[in-house]
């Protein structure tokens, strides 16, 4: 009697603690900046957050989630080549590296759209359709000089296309840029053409400076020989006869000439 006791008190500790076996690994740690999404024999049930969770046994399974801010990066690593290789409205290649910085606001939604696989099927192919969508748009020159315009329109393109799966992108950053070879040769040549130009210009700007020179001084040597001419003529007619003898009266030193010849000359003073 006492041995069958034994045994059901046996049975009942092992029961009792292959229960709280089961119990306690149903027990489970959310850590902060992340999910867990329990799904009832596949259904999504509900999302737990942080802290210390619990499941239904056998019939409900988890799956954790990342929801921090999380930067993608699109580049060269020693490990992996994820840049983006697009083309332009004028059928140039541009190979961009870029990062992007996104949060999950909404984790139920994102599940249920992609399960727990949301990064290989969703964000990073859903980038590079939209910086090729956006660049493609553009000529390779106007990518040089508007850059920073092109960046803001891909993330506001990003931002509204992620926001629908509960994805909240924070900020897209262009970090480099390359061209084609092809490109980078025909660039080298339109700036020696440039040069070249800016040479010929700058030469001929001096050419006609000096050209404009000259004509001003011959207008003003020209200029100075009609007022002098002016100043001449005045002069001259001024010059009467009255004024004439009163100028040799002036410069007359009171002494009579010592030689005279058949003409007078001398002086009349009677004026």
């Amino acid at each position: 009697m006492e041995e069958k006791k034994i045994i059901g008190i046996g049975m009942v500790v092992g029961t009792g603690l292959i229960i709280a076996g089961i119990l306690f690994s149903n027990c489970f740690t959310v850590d902060t900046g992340e999910v867990a999404i329990i799904s009832t024999f596949g259904k999504v049930e509900r999302v737990e957050t942080e802290g210390l969770n619990f499941k239904i046994p056998f019939i409900q399974s988890k799956e954790f989630m990342e929801v921090r801010e999380k930067t993608y990066y699109f580049g060269k690593t020693e490990e992996i080549n994820t840049s983006l290789e697009v083309s332009t409205k004028d059928m140039q290649t541009i190979t961009i590296e870029l990062t992007l910085q996104a949060s999950i606001i909404d984790p139920e939604i994102l599940y249920r759209a992609f399960k727990n696989n949301h990064e290989a099927r969703f964000i990073l192919p859903r980038t590079r359709e939209i910086v090729q969508a956006t660049i493609s748009k553009y000529t390779i020159e106007d990518f040089v000089s508007k850059r920073t315009e092109i960046s803001k329109i891909i993330f506001e393109d990003l931002k509204d296309d992620f926001k629908q799966y509960g994805i909240a992108a924070s900020n897209i950053s262009i970090v480099n840029h390359d061209f084609s070879d092809e490109y980078e040769r025909a660039i080298e040549q339109k700036k020696v053409a440039e040069q070249a130009v800016e040479r010929a210009r700058a030469e001929q700007e001096k050419l006609a400076v000096e050209a404009e020179n000259k004509v001003k001084l011959a207008e003003y040597a020209l200029r100075e020989k009609e007022l002098q001419a002016k100043a001449n003529a005045i002069e001259s007619n001024s010059l009467t006869p009255q004024l004439l003898k009163k100028m040799a009266i002036e410069k007359w030193n009171g002494e009579l000439p010592k030689v005279q010849g058949q003409s007078n000359n001398f002086i009349n003073t009677d004026i």
